[in-house]
């Protein structure tokens, strides 16, 4: 058995027990998985608020003036709120549409355009506002409300003022 001399001078047998190093030791390890882990919610925070930056979708102007102009013609649906389900346009009809008709047609009834995506595709297009023939009043309240919810200050506003426009119309 190895001899030490204790901290009182006399000579002792080793013992495991943990001395004042060992317990710096541990303060040290527990502080660098403190200032690690700092480091990393830091970093995380910075990612989570460079995406939202960074997101692409954006108002499409032309579905705005188009949405507009079907206002002012008078093809209006004042339905009410929560009906959008069910007159929304199936997949089905999305594709009979824009077979008939094309995307540059099919882009003209989405308030949303997200450039992350073709522009021949239906991903492209957010927020749809009508069932191609009309504008119907639910649709312009769910994309405020998603809008509102997801940060797409510029589609919520939009949405607004266009339901605004069809309060003026009746």
């Amino acid at each position: 058995m190895d001899r030490k001399t204790c901290s009182h001078g006399a000579l002792s047998p080793c013992s495991d027990a943990p001395t004042e190093r060992d317990s710096y030791s541990v303060v040290a390890k527990h502080y660098a998985c403190f200032v690690l882990a700092s480091a990393l919610a830091i970093l995380i925070s910075f990612a989570v608020s460079t995406f939202a930056e960074s997101r692409t979708t954006r108002l499409n102007e032309k579905a705005f003036a188009y949405a507009h102009e079907l206002i002012t013609q008078g093809h209006v649906v004042l339905d009410k709120k929560n009906e959008w389900r069910g007159h929304h346009p199936s997949a089905q009809q999305e594709n009979s549409f824009i077979r008939d008709h094309g995307f540059a047609e099919y882009e003209k009834w989405h308030l949303g355009i997200d450039a992350a995506h073709a522009q021949n595709s239906k991903a492209r297009y957010k927020f749809p506002f009508g069932d191609f023939k009309n504008i119907h009043r639910c649709a312009l309240v769910a994309v405020k409300g998603r809008a509102h919810q997801y940060g797409y200050s510029d589609i919520e506003n939009a949405a607004e003022r266009l339901l605004e426009m069809m309060e003026r119309h009746k």
